[in-house]
Parts: structure tokens; C-alpha cells; sequence
């Protein structure tokens, strides 16, 4: 079975956390599915929540949203766990990177950040922790270079009412 890109999968994740209601994460990936330890609460908060996503069920996720992407009318929420975790994989696919976890369980500082742990194309291993304003400008920025693959040249739509 094909890997599905980190961007899709890291997406209907985020989508299935947002749907659950879950706050705080811990994500490994190992032996080719993603386990989640979560919870309620925001981070840092214990994490009484596991669940496992296997690559068929990253297939099943993103087939079964395939239907709704595309009709929303609002504006878009670039700090929506969605929105982040798809650009966080659009980074590593970019970056031919191996995702080891990602966590905002282990905040830096005061404001609410990321840790983002990697394997480089070098097979070095890295650690990054991302503050909320670097997390908004790698969404805006994905959703840009998005806009220019589906042909709006890039430029972030106004949006009626």
C-alpha cells in the first residue's frame, strides 16, 4: 500500500481531533500508522486518549471528507488544527522528511507552541518547536501555494456572506 503524504494524513487527523473534541496531543508515527495520545484539556494536560490510525484509515478519512472540501463559504481558520497539522505535512512531504512526533504537550515559554520531531533527507535527526504566529505563517503560506495549484494565482479570497 502506497504511504499516504503527510499533508492528507496529518490533515484528516487534525479533522477527527477537531470532531472529537481532543486539545492536547502526542503523535508518533511508528511501524506505518500514527498513534495518538490525547485528551480533553488544553495542553499541557494528561492524555487519557489513545487511538490509532492505520493507513486505511487515513484512505476511509479522506474519502469520506472528499465530498465536503471545497463548499465551505467562511473565512479560513489558519490555526485550526486541521490547517496546521496539513501544513506541518506539507513541510515534511516538502522536505522529503520522516515524521517521528508531534506534540503540544511540551510548551515553550507561555505561548501555546508545537514540537515537531523529524528525520531530514541527511537522516539527521531534528526537533523544531513552532510559536503560534510561525505555525500561522507556514498555514498561510500553504494555503497559498495551494491557491496557486487549483488557479487562484495564490491570492486568499474574500469571502461574502
Amino acid at each position: 500500500m502506497v504511504r499516504n503524504s503527510y499533508a492528507t494524513a496529518l490533515r484528516c487527523i487534525g479533522q477527527d481531533l477537531d470532531r472529537r473534541g481532543i486539545k492536547s496531543f502526542d503523535i508518533r508515527y511508528e511501524a506505518q500508522a500514527y498513534v495518538l495520545q490525547g485528551g480533553y484539556q488544553e495542553p499541557p494536560a494528561q492524555t487519557p486518549v489513545t487511538i490509532y490510525y492505520r493507513p486505511i484509515d487515513i484512505i476511509e478519512m479522506d474519502e469520506a471528507e472528499a465530498e465536503k472540501r471545497g463548499t465551505s463559504v467562511a473565512p479560513k481558520d489558519f490555526l485550526s488544527q486541521t490547517q496546521v497539522f496539513r501544513a506541518i505535512g506539507g513541510y515534511l512531504d516538502k522536505n522529503e522528511a520522516q515524521l517521528i512526533r508531534i506534540t503540544n504537550n511540551e510548551p515553550q515559554g507561555k505561548e501555546p507552541s508545537l514540537k515537531v520531531e523529524y528525520v531530514n533527507r541527511e537522516r539527521e535527526h531534528v526537533v523544531n518547536h513552532h510559536s503560534g504566529s510561525d505555525l500561522y505563517d507556514m498555514c498561510v503560506l500553504m494555503y497559498k501555494q495551494r491557491g496557486k495549484l487549483t488557479g487562484t494565482g495564490g491570492r486568499l479570497a474574500r469571502w461574502r456572506r
